[in-house]
This record gives structure tokens, C-alpha cells and sequence, in this order.
């Protein structure tokens, strides 16, 4: 059991716990998949929950290999590779065509994916570089892809993951809590106050009705996850990181492409006119018109994230991240109003 939040040190130490990936592991890999082997491997990224090699192989061209060694409820490589494979018979969104899925443990303890190394260019970084303009129009891009995806039929393995379904927001919420004993009992005893107060929240939820219907969700939708390419026009030529793509509410995948940094007024790199761009040009592709969330339904959509922000960190890393007082405060105070409201 933890007695005490995390402190940024051990945060950091997160990041740098990481297990080793050998040139004879990744070698051995690719042997195992038909590939031949490297002639020269860059660690592209890494975070606490995965690392990213480039590696250029003798005769099969530059492949990337993406690792998880950490994982949570509603993220993993599997979905990443699910969601990959279903969404390629659309042309509007033009994802790898090719990905090898690994995670029977050898050679590593770990899951992995093998994905083909598209060429073009972090939309992110063209954004920080582009005129207004461009900025505007890659905005709209955005939006047609998001809702492009949205379209597009789920498949069932993930539609069973409703993580980010508000209508099973209890179901979410009381696995994010109460799912792992431990976590339990270490917010019981680091936050007895606040625990006690989500106690009483959750016994039971508020009733709420939520309206509007499901869709394919990204899960990780924004800027920074997409190629672009600027030939004759601009383009997003790749589409990637489908870690926690699932079945929910569209609200999801919205907010997070809107609350990028660069659609944020205090950000140096905020454009007026950005999100107009993207929810214009995403609600001219959508099939149903969406439906705005009621003020009920956004609280709802909070108290899903502060919560599983919290269980995320414990999973990753079996630590309460410095923040948790902040994320289980809001999310109690919301269920307490809303326990007002269906009063």
C-alpha cells in the first residue's frame, strides 16, 4: 500500500524506468516476422510507457518499432493494432498499411508493434511553422479526418472497451476506483478526507441520462499524431496512435483535438479561428449532427477523466501522481452537484 502522493522526483524516475532493448532483441524480432535484420537503430522517443525505434533494416527498408512496457485499463498496442487494421478500407483516412502485431513475449516481455515509416512531415511541426493560413487549413484537416474517423464502423473488439462511453460512466468510474484493491486503500489512506467524500458520491452515482449515440473514437486525436505533406496542396498523408482508440462519446476525441496547446488563448501558439476551423469542417463530413453536451453530461465527461487520470498513473507506474488531490477533488465536487441536480 502507498501512504503519500508522488513526489516530481519519482515522476522522473518514471520516465527513466525503462527496460533496455538490445540490437540482439530487435534483431531476433524481426527475423521472427520475415524481416531482415538492422544495420542501424535511433531511439526516435520515449516516456514511461513506451519507446519508439527507428531501425533501418538491410533489405526491408526503414521500419519503426513502437514498444509498450507499461500498461492501463483502455491502452495498449493491441487496440493500437485493431483499430489500425479496421480503419485501412477508408480512403479518407490513410493510416499504415501494413503493421505486425508482437505480444506473445518473446523476445520481449513486453508487446510491440512494426510499423512501416511513412514519409512527411509532425503536423505539429508544420503548424508551428505555418502562416495563419495554413494553420487555418491544416484546422480544417484536422476536422475532416476526426470526423472521417468517427464514421467509420467499430469493431467489435473494441466496442466491449467502453471506457469512454458516458452512457457506462459508472461502470468506468468504480473500475477506475475501486477496481484494484490497493489503490483503494492507498487513497483511503494518503486522501482520507476527500476518499470518504467520493465514498459517499458513488454510493450510489447520481442518476443521469446521457444523450446522443457512440462513435469510433481515435483516442488520441490532434496534431501531433498526424504527417502532413505539402506538395501540390496540403494533406495529412498519416494518421497514427490508435493506443486508445475504443467505442464513446465523440466529445472525447473533440476535446482533446480542441484543448491542443495550440487552440488554447494563454498558449504562444494559440490561432483564433483554429477550432472554428476544425469543428466546422468536422461537422460538415459527420453523418448526425452533433449534439452538444448538456452542462450535466460535460461534468460527467470530467469526473471519467480525472478519475481514470488518476488510475492511469497507478497502473503505469503503481504511484499516486502529485496531481491526485487536484484530479479526485474535482471529480468528487462534480458528483456532489450532480447529486444536487437529480435532486
Amino acid at each position: 500500500m502507498v501512504t503519500r502522493l508522488a513526489s516530481m522526483k519519482d515522476i522522473r524516475a518514471l520516465f527513466r524506468d525503462k527496460p533496455d532493448v538490445t540490437r540482439g532483441q530487435i534483431d531476433a524480432l524481426f527475423e521472427k516476422h520475415g524481416l531482415s535484420s538492422s544495420r542501424s537503430i535511433k531511439r526516435l522517443e520515449t516516456n514511461f510507457t513506451n519507446q519508439i525505434f527507428l531501425v533501418k533494416t538491410r533489405a526491408h527498408g526503414q521500419v519503426i518499432l513502437k514498444t509498450q512496457f507499461r500498461r492501463s485499463l483502455g491502452f495498449s498496442l493491441k487496440t493500437e493494432f485493431v483499430a489500425t487494421r479496421a480503419l485501412r478500407g477508408a480512403a479518407s483516412v490513410p493510416v499504415s498499411e501494413s503493421l505486425v502485431y508482437d505480444g506473445d513475449g518473446e523476445p520481449f516481455a513486453f508487446e510491440c508493434l512494426l510499423i512501416p515509416c511513412e514519409s512527411g512531415k509532425s503536423g505539429l511541426s508544420y503548424y508551428l511553422d505555418a502562416s495563419r493560413a495554413q494553420r487555418l487549413q491544416l484546422g480544417s484537416l484536422l476536422g475532416r479526418t476526426v470526423a472521417h474517423i468517427h464514421s467509420q464502423q467499430c469493431p467489435g473488439e473494441l466496442k466491449s472497451q467502453k471506457t469512454s462511453d458516458l452512457a457506462s460512466w459508472e461502470v468506468t468510474i468504480r473500475e477506475a476506483m475501486f477496481g484494484d484493491g490497493v489503490l483503494a486503500s492507498s487513497m483511503a489512506a494518503t486522501l482520507p478526507k476527500l476518499w470518504s467524500r467520493l465514498l459517499v458520491a458513488t454510493d450510489p452515482v447520481p442518476e443521469v441520462r446521457v444523450q446522443g449515440s457512440n462513435v469510433f473514437l481515435w483516442g488520441e486525436a490532434g496534431l501531433h499524431n498526424v504527417l502532413v505533406e505539402n506538395g501540390n496542396s496540403l494533406r495529412i498523408s498519416n494518421v497514427h496512435d490508435f493506443q486508445s482508440a475504443g467505442w464513446g462519446t465523440a466529445a472525447h476525441d473533440l476535446r482533446q483535438a480542441e484543448g491542443e496547446y495550440v487552440a488554447r488563448p494563454s498558449s504562444e501558439y494559440f490561432e483564433p479561428g483554429y477550432v472554428d476551423a476544425f469543428r466546422s469542417s468536422y461537422n460538415a463530413i459527420i453523418e448526425k449532427p452533433l449534439m452538444e453536451l448538456s452542462p450535466v453530461e460535460k461534468k460527467v465527461l470530467s469526473i471519467v477523466a480525472n478519475l481514470r487520470m488518476i488510475s492511469f498513473f497507478w497502473d503505469c507506474g503503481r504511484l499516486l501522481h502529485p496531481r491526485t488531490p487536484e484530479f479526485l477533488s474535482a471529480a468528487v465536487s462534480d458528483l456532489e452537484h450532480l447529486h444536487g441536480v437529480a435532486g
